[in-house]
């Protein structure tokens, strides 16, 4: 960090110190498709992330892995998860009994030993072969949701090969209590609960609500005011999926007025992102959505960045979110290990987060000071199950080993929703390519630049 960015991030904290910790919202959009939202050109209806991102933070450039598991052990330890044994390409499945090593600290741990009241809703996916692997045996206070990877939006199950189980609970204890509803209004409601608890005992509070939007099933959700526009959107299958992100949306705007309406909003700061790139409609079949994240190729699963570059900002209040970082963007580069050291310094815990062993850097100061990243360097992962499936980006260059293209490639536009086919380098096993003058990865310059491939 140079001087002029650590005497603005110092100044900073001292404020923040000065009002109490702020609380924090921690928030993980699944599979949400870069072109799926306005702010980046697309048609889908999404007024409150809009209006968020004109009034706070973007983050251009944070990396997050190719799927589910992978990313969420990065946000939850600040650890690559090839460090882990995390660097799951299939995820986790239901009955392995894979989970997140429990030497590594979890952010919730670290928070609830630092005094705050700490919460989470939704999508675990991080195992759940015992009690101790889920939410509340990694630092939780509270958790509603789900363990697995996802669930039917109405009937709470999930169903993948064999399997087909119920999977909602609260805490330790099977939830059945509103089985057949649309399970988002109960995320909301457990948020409000222990927001409610947490603000009468005048604790600092952490929200991790990682929300089950848009994650297939494609299940309607109930009508939402402003979604009547995605019935202009075609095939049907992304009529849905705008409705769904619509969803995602309001109950984004529905959990901030529960921040202000308990007085809490002004002392938060709210870090958004997605776990990976959106599934676009690349068969009839298995998990197949309808995202588009154009320009960028491919999608989740990917190592291309359609699958790894993240939907991501931050916005805050008055006490908590410097307000010269109104309507700014951060293109510094930035992976989603980087979040959980970013949050501790951002929140006054500098010295925490240096006691730490965590792979990911803060942002803070270079963010608060508009400076230069800490990094140059991402390594987006490292082998998986034996085999080379591996990618790194250096400033500009991002190197890719192996079969990076996961099970589907190409380009899926919007208006109309078209797939474009890939360039004929689909399935070379070394790419190589410049993401300032190629952002879309067109052109593998691998052969051009065999010293640059050699070095990375």
């Amino acid at each position: 960090m140079n001087r002029v960015a650590g005497l603005f991030c110092a100044s900073f904290v001292l404020s923040v110190q000065g009002s109490g910790k702020p609380h924090i919202l921690y928030m993980a959009m699944d599979d949400l498709g870069w072109a799926d939202v306005g702010f980046h050109g697309g048609d889908f209806p999404t007024p409150v992330m809009n209006e968020i991102v004109s009034s706070g933070l973007e983050l251009e450039r944070l990396y997050v892995q190719p799927v589910c598991s992978p990313t969420r052990s990065a946000l939850m330890t600040g650890r690559y998860p090839f460090n882990l044994g995390m660097q799951h390409f299939a995820t986790i499945l239901p009955g392995s009994m894979a989970h997140l090593p429990e030497t590594a600290a979890t952010i919730a741990e670290v928070l609830k030993g630092n005094n705050y009241s700490t919460h989470m809703v939704g999508k675990w996916h991080l195992g759940s072969a015992s009690f101790n692997y889920t939410p509340t045996g990694r630092g939780f206070d509270s958790h509603t949701g789900y363990f697995g990877g996802y669930i039917d939006y109405y009937t709470r199950n999930m169903t993948i090969q064999s399997y087909n189980g119920y999977d909602f609970w609260t805490n330790k204890e099977v939830n059945t209590a509103r089985n057949g509803s649309y399970t988002v209004p109960d995320y909301l409601d457990a948020a409000e609960d222990a927001l409610t608890a947490a603000s009468a005992s005048g604790r600092a509070t952490f929200l991790y609500f990682a929300h089950q939007n848009v994650h297939t099933p494609l299940d309607l959700p109930p009508a939402t005011s402003g979604s009547e526009s995605c019935e202009a959107i075609s095939p049907p299958r992304r009529v849905t999926l705008c409705k769904m992100t619509h969803q995602l949306d309001t109950s984004i705007g529905q959990l901030l007025a529960i921040y202000k309406k308990l007085g809490l909003w002004d002392n938060t700061i709210a870090f958004f992102t997605s776990d990976n790139g959106g599934m676009p409609y690349y068969a009839e079949h298995g998990m197949s959505s309808a995202s588009s994240n154009w320009p960028y190729r491919a999608g989740k699963g990917s190592l291309h960045e359609g699958g790894i570059k993240a939907t991501a900002f931050i916005t805050g209040g008055v006490d908590a979110f410097p307000q010269h970082l109104k309507g700014t963007k951060y293109s510094g580069l930035a992976h989603a290990t980087d979040l959980f050291p970013t949050v501790l310094t951002a929140a006054g815990m500098e010295q925490v987060r240096l006691n730490l062993t965590m792979d990911g850097v803060s942002h803070w100061g270079a963010i608060v000071a508009n400076g230069t990243s800490p990094r140059t360097e991402v390594p987006i992962n490292i082998i998986y199950g034996g085999h080379n499936y591996s990618a790194i980006i250096v400033n500009d260059m991002k190197l890719l080993i192996g079969p990076v293209d996961g099970i589907y490639d190409g380009y899926w536009t919007i208006n109309p929703y078209e797939k474009k086919h890939p360039p004929l380098d689909a399935h070379v096993f070394v790419k190589l390519y410049n993401l300032t003058a190629d952002p879309s990865e067109r052109h593998n310059i691998e052969k051009d630049f065999p010293e640059v491939v050699k070095s990375l």
